[in-house]
Formats: structure tokens, C-alpha cells, sequence
């Protein structure tokens, strides 16, 4: 059994910041208060930095998870805008969501989990759902090297298997995601396959493994976040879609990856 998720949006949502830690090197976790508990798993929210018009747009940033009123995210700082907002006090912030589409979640089924980076945030949340559909998840974490590895043991505790790749070899394996989803694939039967991270990487685990179904959360800043300025557009087999409201999660058969 496959539960499709669609758009949820709310509007006016009330967030809270309540808590910020680092996880990692360069990596943050926020803990918020939101007045919904309704969200899906690789769904996002859309915090704007700050009052002025520096920095302008707002900053996307996936469901690391979410129980109750409490949700979580994960913050890579790249620059001078999630500098920002890790710097953030606690109290109020301007913040719209959950916005997009997320992850189906599959029904006793097993399913392969592949994350790159920081996009291995979406997928915590979504292994947490599906083991409470009793679905079997075996994870592969992928990272640059051992210090940009947040909150491992969390994801250890839902996965029947966990599999960690480095590019650096200081962790786990020496060498990249897609490489071991494509040598435990060849030794294990995998109902979907589930992946965030670099598109270069979800590109060659959708060609890899083109024989399972594959849904891709599709890394992008979203301008809006509502599907006003189509500053997010990821051109498919069906045409131009806008990513804040038609995904980030689509298909991966059905994303055109070498077109702009």
C-alpha cells in the first residue's frame, strides 16, 4: 500500500525558535514551536532572515522531524544567511510552511534510503514514518568526511541496516552513496528507493537503480515558496514543474537531469 501525499500549506503558521545546537561541523539543529502538527515527511519551511532586505530572499530548509507541535531542522551554514539564523535568538520568527510535496510513505514494504550531505535531513523524518508503517528501511548516509556527520545514532536506531560512505574514508566506506546503494541493491530486494542530496548524485542512484521506483527531493532555493515567482522550475517528461508546490520530491523517472 502507497500513501500519496499532497500540497499543505496553511498560511499564517506561527513559529517559535525554542533551541539551536550544533550537530556537526558547520551543521545546526533548531528546534521550533509551530501552532500545526500536520506535516509530511520532505516537506519544507521558508524562514526569512531578518527584517531588512539583506539578505532579500527567504531560506528553505527541509523537515529534519516533527511530533506534536515540536519540529526540528538541520542548518548548514554556507554563508551570510544561514549564519544568520543560527545566530538567531530564541523567541518569534517569520517563517512560512510546510510547503511543498513530500515522500509517499510505503505500507510494510522495503525500502532503501539514500542521503547525501545535509539532504540526509528529510529522510530522518521519513524513516520515522515508515517504521511506524512497518515498512523495513535499510539507510545509506552519505558525507564528505566523519565531521559533517549529524546525529548518526538517531538514524542507526530506525534502520535495519545503516550503511555510512565518506568521500575522505574517515568514516564507514571510502567512496560515495551511490556506489553502495548500488552493490546492496544487487544483493537485496527493495520495493522504492527514497533520496535527498547533490543532484549529480540522485541522477546517477535514479540511472543505477532504474529498474526500482526512486523519489528525489530536489534541492532548491525557493524564492516564495508558494509558486508565485517560478524561480524553483525543474524542467520533467511532462514539462516545466514548479518545485516549492509540485514537489521537491518527484519521480525520479519523470526529472529531465541535464536540462536547465
Amino acid at each position: 500500500m502507497i500513501v500519496c501525499t499532497v500540497l499543505v500549506y496553511k498560511g499564517c503558521i506561527m513559529f517559535t525558535l525554542i533551541e539551536t545546537k550544533p550537530v556537526a561541523e558547520a551543521h545546526y539543529l533548531l528546534t521550533l514551536h509551530s501552532d500545526t502538527t500536520e506535516s509530511y515527511p520532505g516537506q519544507f519551511i521558508n524562514i526569512k532572515v531578518n527584517s531588512s532586505t539583506d539578505p532579500l530572499i527567504r531560506r528553505p530548509f527541509s523537515i529534519f522531524d516533527h511530533n506534536g507541535t515540536t519540529m526540528h531542522i538541520v542548518i548548514r551554514v554556507v554563508g551570510k544567511g544561514t549564519e544568520k539564523i543560527v545566530a538567531m535568538h530564541p523567541g518569534l520568527i517569520d517563517c512560512i510552511g510546510p510547503c511543498g510535496k513530500g515522500f509517499s510513505i510505503v505500507t510494510g514494504k522495503k525500502a532503501l534510503l539514500v542521503g547525501g550531505g545535509v539532504g540526509n535531513a528529510p529522510l530522518y523524518y521519513l524513516a520515522r514514518m515508515l517504521c511506524r508503517a512497518h515498512t523495513e528501511v535499510t539507510y545509506i548516509y552519505g558525507a564528505r568526511s566523519a565531521s559533517s556527520i549529524f546525529l548518526l545514532d538517531s538514524y542507526r536506531e530506525l534502520s535495519h541496516t545503516c550503511i555510512v560512505t565518506t568521500d575522505d574514508g574517515s568514516s564507514g566506506i571510502k567512496g560515495n552513496p551511490v556506489d553502495a546503494a548500488r552493490d546492496i541493491a544487487a544483493k537485496n530486494e527493495f520495493d522504492i528507493v527514497y533520496t535527498c542530496g547533490p543532484e549529480i548524485m540522485m541522477k546517477h542512484l535514479s540511472q543505477e537503480l532504474s529498474h526500482i521506483p526512486v523519489e528525489a527531493s530536489l534541492e532548491r532555493y525557493f524564492g516564495c515558496g508558494v509558486g508565485l515567482c517560478s524561480g524553483c522550475a525543474v524542467k520533467t517528461s511532462t514539462g516545466y514543474k514548479r518545485a516549492c508546490i509540485d514537489g521537491p520530491v518527484f519521480d525520479a523517472r519523470t526529472v529531465l537531469w541535464d536540462t536547465p
